[in-house]
């Protein structure tokens, strides 16, 4: 327990003190990050130009090697903007991030069967789950998967929940999910993880790419709506929420065919908005693991 606090502590020292003087200085300080995960600690750097190479195999390895460190400042300037979180009001935020079709999204929710809300690593997802709660004037339940360390996992959810958003933790997920959305509320998902080795296959960048069924089952069972949207970091460090919707009426053949067709589409969404903003996209996960 006590390496966890120590961690911790160190997590917020420095999270906090280079996060100090708020978002117009993030873009510098983010630089200090960078560069010692990626030129002097090498964190996961092999994985990271491994993705790169099998997503962009027509690029050099100079070009590769600037996308892979723009990714590095950009998941820096995500971790210190969770710092800020505390310090902003929810006018600052709903101006710091906008909805580029927020007309959408209360229509689907009008509808009576809940809505999902499905989104991946990309920008920063935790500051549109936060700013798209506060658009929509109300509550978003949002699946996470606890950190490791419990003091990490119990600030992140204090994080999360500042505006009234709710979590729900990986384990009883299900249930909850189930619960939300037949009370007729959104319910918010990451889901560009890898799958299981066994998991239903799609292609994601020309690679045969593993994924997990729940959220188009859940969706397909109760006929919730969904809605994919990407937090997309515009070049003065605001944010626009792009929302897309995956149709469940026009999916063909039997469940299981109708879930691999539901992962197709949204994975294909995914790749179109790496490919517009490639250094946005979390390539530190080993997606092509098996």
């Amino acid at each position: 327990m006590i390496i966890y606090r120590i961690e911790y502590l160190l997590f917020i020292l420095i999270g906090k003190s280079l996060s100090l003087f708020g978002f117009n200085y993030i873009k510098y300080t983010s630089k200090i990050l960078a560069f010692l995960f990626f030129n002097v600690v090498r964190l996961r750097r092999n994985v990271v130009i491994r993705n790169l190479e099998l997503a962009f195999p027509n690029l050099s390895n100079k070009e590769l090697q600037v996308i892979a460190y723009k990714n590095y400042r950009s998941i820096a300037i995500t971790f210190l903007e969770l710092f800020l979180v505390s310090k902003l009001t929810k006018e600052q935020i709903s101006t710091h991030y906008t909805i580029d079709n927020l007309e959408i999204i209360n229509k689907r929710k009008s509808e009576g069967n809940g809505l999902i809300l499905l989104t991946a690593h990309f920008g920063n997802w935790e500051f549109a789950a936060l700013g798209t709660g506060i658009h929509l004037k109300t509550s978003i339940n949002v699946l996470v998967k606890e950190q490791s360390n419990p003091f990490v996992t119990k600030w992140m959810k204090k994080v999360r929940e500042k505006f009234g958003n709710k979590e729900i933790p990986l384990g009883i997920s299900v249930k909850e999910i189930y619960k939300s959305l037949k009370n007729d509320n959104i319910v918010g998902v990451v889901g560009d993880q890898r799958g299981p080795k066994d998991g239903i296959r799609v292609n994601f960048f020309g690679q045969k790419t593993s994924t997990f069924a729940g959220t188009a089952s859940i969706a397909l069972k109760l006929k919730a709506p969904v809605l994919v949207l990407f937090s997309v970091r515009k070049p003065n460090g605001k944010y626009e929420g792009i929302v897309k919707e995956i149709s469940l009426e026009d999916l063909q053949g039997n469940t299981e065919q109708k879930i691999k067709e539901f992962n197709q589409r949204y994975m294909k969404l995914l790749e179109n908005i790496i490919k517009q903003y490639p250094e946005q996209w979390f390539w530190m996960h080993n997606i092509w693991k098996y």
